[in-house]
């Protein structure tokens, strides 16, 4: 009873407001009291155009080149002579440095004398098997007139074996100090480097009088200097590893130098890590992609950093709008309308890509009679300023794009206002895709050389 009694004086004192509104009137004739009518948003916006557009994936990178070698040393020597300076030019066989060879020299010397010395004994060993053959026969014929007895023929047996095994042995390690020498006139040879390409030496890491060592399993070893070859330059980009999907080998690219970022040197893509790679202390994902430089630009420097473009798509004649204007809207947000009609599109695809799609939906709002309208939206490619629209938006809608507060509080039906200024662009931009549209090259669904059939 209570309940209905309150209910009762809500009404009864709703009813004399608006009565008191209506019948008390100030000096001026209106009523001293309104109802607050809904204060329109005020909003710019811009019209769908047909033009190419090119979607891009940007990342970082560093210049190298595409041969690049490395002069290390494979013995352990002092350097003697070295002829080339940072930034000289060499050819394949021109010389880089002379190590020391005394030590080396001496040991040749030691090792082919120990061969003459093997030569030697080994000439020794088969005298002495010759003597040994000849008694072991002569007790053979002892033998045959019992002349001798059976120990002494065994004797003689045993050092025929002997002289045999001293020969083969004297033999084996001749085979030896022979590879010995060999060996040491290979290093010999080591302790003159050469270039192995046609380049230039980019870097020099060494000087004159300066020990070089060997790597080891723990020990790199001494790097001497480097040579390059910049007749072919490659960017080994870090593309993050959202966009590597896109990138594919063989796609152009543009890479912009940080010493000139305003021009622009043509590359593009040879390949793409199968294996991701990830900074120590960062979350950062990103997959290694090798770029080859397609222009021979003497700016281009290794170890030079620079910012690469890779264009992973283009369409001449796209149906496009502000990538600012594409807002998500979460679905109870939305006329019932537009979400039987994502649930239409969504039942193509599997359960994991709609369940990521089921809260947010992607919609933009046009203008209509003052009044915002959503409509479902189906982009395609995208680059930093543009998308393209798949669906969803005809070329003679009205497409808000902003303010970002008023884009937030935009709902269905909403009033909305254009400022003066955007009135005017809005008029401007629709005498130019009317007198674009004109043109055949332009007119959907039909011929281009029958603009008639075409409209």
């Amino acid at each position: 009873m209570r309940k209905l009694l309150g209910l009762l004086l809500l009404v009864a004192l709703s009813g004399g407001i608006f009565a008191l509104a209506r019948f008390r009137k100030d000096s001026d004739g209106k009523p001293i009291l309104n109802v607050a009518e809904e204060v329109p948003l005020t909003v710019i916006v811009a019209v769908p155009e047909r033009q190419e557009i090119v979607q891009l994936v940007q990342a970082p990178g560093e210049v190298e080149a595409t041969l690049e070698v490395e002069i290390r040393s494979e013995i352990m020597a002092r350097i003697d002579e070295m002829p080339v300076e940072e930034g000289d030019r060499v050819k394949a066989g021109d010389l880089l440095c002379r190590l020391n060879n005394d030590n080396l020299l001496a040991e040749v010397e030691s090792g082919e004398a120990r061969v003459r010395r093997l030569q030697a004994s080994i000439a020794d060993a088969e005298a002495d098997l010759e003597q040994a053959r000849r008694d072991h026969q002569r007790q053979l014929r002892l033998t045959e007139v019992d002349a001798t007895s059976d120990k002494e023929r065994m004797d003689y047996v045993t050092v025929l074996k002997k002289a045999t095994a001293m020969l083969d042995m004297r033999k084996q390690e001749l085979i030896e100090a022979e590879c010995y020498v060999k060996r040491l006139k290979e290093d010999l040879k080591k302790t003159v480097i050469e270039s192995p390409i046609d380049g230039i030496v980019s870097k020099l890491m060494a000087k004159l009088g300066e020990v070089v060592v060997t790597g080891t399993m723990n020990n790199p070893g001494t790097v001497v200097m480097t040579i390059s070859d910049l007749s072919k330059m490659q960017v080994r980009a870090r593309v993050d590893e959202v966009d590597v999907p896109l990138v594919k080998p063989d796609q152009p690219a543009r890479i912009y130098l940080q010493a000139d970022q305003q021009v622009a040197i043509p590359a593009k893509v040879i390949r793409v890590a199968s294996k991701s790679t990830k900074e120590v202390g960062r979350d950062v994902v990103t997959f290694e992609t090798l770029l080859e430089v397609m222009a021979d630009d003497p700016r281009i420097r290794p170890g030079m950093t620079a910012n690469v473009e890779i264009e992973v798509a283009r369409k001449k004649d796209a149906i496009t709008i502000p990538v600012e204007a594409i807002v998500h809207r979460m679905r109870k947000e939305l006329p019932e309308e537009i979400v039987n009609k994502f649930e239409a599109k969504q039942s193509t695809k599997d359960l994991s890509e709609r369940a990521r799609a089921a809260q947010y939906i992607k919609v933009v709002y046009v203008l209509n009679d003052d009044k915002a309208q959503v409509r479902l939206i189906e982009p395609g490619i995208a680059d930093t300023r543009l998308v393209e629209l798949e669906d969803g938006v005809a070329m003679d809608d009205v497409v808000i794009i902003g303010p970002y507060r008023s884009l937030d509080q935009l709902k269905e039906g909403r009033k909305v206002s254009l400022p003066d200024d955007e009135k005017k662009k809005l008029a401007e931009a629709k005498k130019r895709g009317q007198q674009t549209s004109e043109g055949p090259h332009l007119a959907e669904g039909g011929d281009a050389e029958n603009p008639k059939e075409a409209s």
